[in-house]
């Protein structure tokens, strides 16, 4: 991209830059014009339209509430309904009660008036409406009334009561419900009167509320439940983070940004303590923002055509500022074709493109200078040329034969002397690979012999190691074989005992015998004994069966104890002739390992002799290659000295014909003053 912006004409150049900064400042001062504008409308709309519009609005509803509830206050603590609640709601005053709430009723733009009372144990519900008096009893708790205990139960002054008519269910109004001072013996309110307004009519003051196109207003409970709203209402329900941020009981605007499927709203809320209710206004951040775009691509329309304009401008005016340049560019290019330095550049232009010009006269005023120096210095480097093409043996050669020369000249020596050299390197390194193979192999040798006497060395320890087990082997067989004399002879003990225990158990079944027989000649008293007699003969049978078995086994243990001593015997025979065989073999070792230390002695000596001629013959090698490298760089550079002779030669033939192509001053002329009009 860089190469091709070089490559246009410069004016197209200028005329691109200048359109280019002219249309980028145009576009960013649109664009923080629109910004700003935008700012300043939305920050309006939050800051004064919006607060205002729910002020204004707020205003009107408690307008309609306040005559209302001060209607309605004055109708719970009218002394008037305490004393005829207190006498226990006499029929022979009711037309007077009638009367009153009519004038209540031409005071205030109301439906209905209504009274809840408690009287001797008892509740009723007193409605006026449209010139005629309703009562009815008050229900239970679960009913129609829950909004009386509700209220009553809450200890509130007053509240709020969205509702229908209990008479006439299916029209609803919201109920302005005051307690009295007073109260009754089950410690209710004696009374709690209010108003009843249509709730028609608020709605419809909610309904025709407009802010613009989009604005719309809802009335909320204090929970955030939406009461009344508009057909045309986009929000129809607050989440929990919106309804923190919204829902507050204080006097305060709260506004926040609102997103109902891909749309923004500007959402504020104004809290009506009059009503105990929320009242909400929503608008279409779109509608605001769309009539600042409109504006906007307005303005940018408008500065197109600025734009186009100037450009119309510009295309003749940047001609008129590069036009000395041009100028200033045919001069220098007519001197470069005709290489004339005798001719100078004009310009009527007094500043920089001036001492442009002014710079380029002296340059070529010093150009025409140094070619006349270097047309001088041509003919010296000429004859430098011819002293070294003599030094380099080419003395009176020219053209073609030059090159012919140079082979049979001072180089071709040097070449042949450095290839002696180096067949005469190669043969010492050969030798030199014989030498470094031997001292190889006796490193080899050298190796083996060491490990040699390090095996014999570990042979020798490890028979020496095996002659002590040996000596512990006998010990221990020695040890064993004792042991077992012993085992034998405590068997034999055993086997008397058991003898022993034999005739006790035969005496022992003797006299069990005999105490049967005199058992059974006892007769009846004897029997018992006879009992025990023969158990004590069955239990010496046991004994004795016993013995017999326990005999058998010793006499098992005596003869396996005799075949353990024999074999004991022969082992500790085999022992003694193994020990005998590794002290032979201990001596052995010992000798090995005497003349596997003499081996690796000599090894060691050869190994040392090669490698001292295997050091020796690197040296020689390592001398004749440097001999070598110097008889190669000789000749090369011999060969450079030719070959740069042979350039010289022709370089300054081509230098004087360079030359000759410049029309340089006459000689002794002073150089002409730079030329421009004053």
């Amino acid at each position: 991209m860089t190469a091709r912006w070089k490559t246009l004409p410069l004016r197209l150049r200028l005329f691109i830059s200048f359109g280019t900064v002219l249309a980028i400042a145009m576009f960013l001062a649109l664009y923080l014009q629109a910004r700003t504008h935008s700012q300043a409308r939305l920050d309006n709309l939050l800051n004064v339209e919006l607060p205002a519009q729910v002020e204004g609005l707020a205003t009107r509803i408690n307008l309609r509430l306040s005559p209302a509830l001060a209607v309605s206050e004055s109708l719970a603590n009218s002394y008037f309904i305490e004393q005829w609640v207190a006498d226990g709601l006499p029929e022979a005053q009711q037309p007077d009660i009638e009367r009153y709430l009519s004038r209540l009723m031409d005071q205030l733009d109301t439906e209905l008036l209504f009274i809840a009372a408690q009287t001797q144990g008892r509740g009723v519900y007193f409605q006026y409406r449209d010139g005629e008096f309703l009562q009815r009893p008050l229900q239970s708790p679960g009913g129609d009334d829950d909004w009386y205990y509700q209220f009553t139960d809450s200890r509130a002054s007053y509240n709020l009561n969205l509702d229908s008519d209990t008479f006439s269910p299916e029209e609803a109004f919201v109920f302005l419900n005051f307690r009295s001072s007073g109260t009754a013996a089950n410690g209710r309110p004696s009374v709690v009167a209010g108003a009843g307004l249509d709730l028609s009519r608020m709605a419809q003051l909610i309904r025709d509320y407009r802010l613009g196109e989009t604005g719309r207003a809802s009335i909320l409970s204090a929970e955030g439940a939406f009461l009344i709203t508009s057909n045309e209402t986009n929000i129809s329900e607050l989440q929990a983070q919106e309804t923190d941020t919204l829902l507050r009981q204080d006097n305060e605007l709260h506004v926040t940004d609102i997103e109902r499927d891909g749309d923004h709203y500007y959402v504020t809320t104004r809290w009506l303590p009059e009503l105990q209710r929320y009242l909400m206004v929503e608008v279409s951040k779109e509608e605001y923002t769309t009539s600042i775009r409109q504006r906007f691509l307005s303005s940018i329309e408008l500065g197109l055509l600025l734009l186009v304009a100037g450009l119309a401008l510009l295309y003749p005016l940047t001609g008129s500022l590069i036009r000395p340049l041009n100028r200033f560019q045919r001069q220098l290019k007519e001197i470069t074709h005709s290489l004339d330095l005798s001719r100078r550049v004009e310009t009527d232009d007094r500043a920089e493109l001036g001492d442009l010009a002014d710079q380029t006269n002296q340059l070529l005023e010093r150009l025409s200078r140094a070619i006349a120096a270097v047309s001088s210095n041509a003919l010296a480097l000429t004859q430098v040329a011819d002293r070294l093409a003599q030094t380099a043996g080419l003395s009176g050669i020219q053209g073609g034969d030059i090159h012919h020369e140079a082979n049979q000249t001072m180089a071709a020596a040097v070449e042949e002397m450095a290839s002696s050299v180096a067949e005469i390197t190669s043969t010492m390194e050969e030798l030199s690979t014989s030498s470094t193979q031997i001292a190889d192999h006796s490193q080899s040798v050298v190796d083996v012999a060491n490990q040699t006497l390090e095996r014999s060395r570990k042979g020798s320890t490890a028979m020496q190691l095996l002659q002590a087990k040996m000596q512990d082997i006998r010990s221990d067989s020695e040890q064993s074989l004792a042991e077992i004399m012993t085992l034998g002879a405590k068997s034999k003990q055993i086997s008397k005992v058991m003898e022993l225990i034999n005739t006790l158990a035969a005496q022992t079944k003797l006299i069990a015998f005999n105490a049967a027989l005199e058992a059974s000649s006892a007769g009846e008293s004897g029997r018992r004994f006879s009992v025990v007699a023969n158990e004590i003969r069955r239990l010496a049978d046991s004994v004795t069966d016993s013995t017999q078995e326990i005999e058998g086994h010793t006499d098992d243990i005596q003869q396996a104890i005799n075949r353990l001593v024999v074999a004991s015997e022969k082992g500790a025979t085999s022992i003694e002739q193994g020990v005998e065989a590794s002290i032979s073999t201990a001596q052995d070792l010992e000798a090995l390992l005497k003349a596997a230390s003499q081996t690796s002695s000599a090894a060691q000596q050869i190994s040392l002799s090669t490698q001292q001629q295997k050091t020796a013959s690197n040296q020689v090698v390592i001398a004749l290659r440097d001999i070598d490298t110097a008889s190669a760089r000789n000749a090369h550079s011999v060969r450079s000295i030719t070959e740069i002779s042979q350039d010289m030669v022709q370089m300054s033939a081509e230098l004087n014909a360079l030359v000759q192509e410049f029309t340089l001053e006459e000689h002794g002329t002073a150089p002409p003053h730079q030329q421009r009009p004053s």
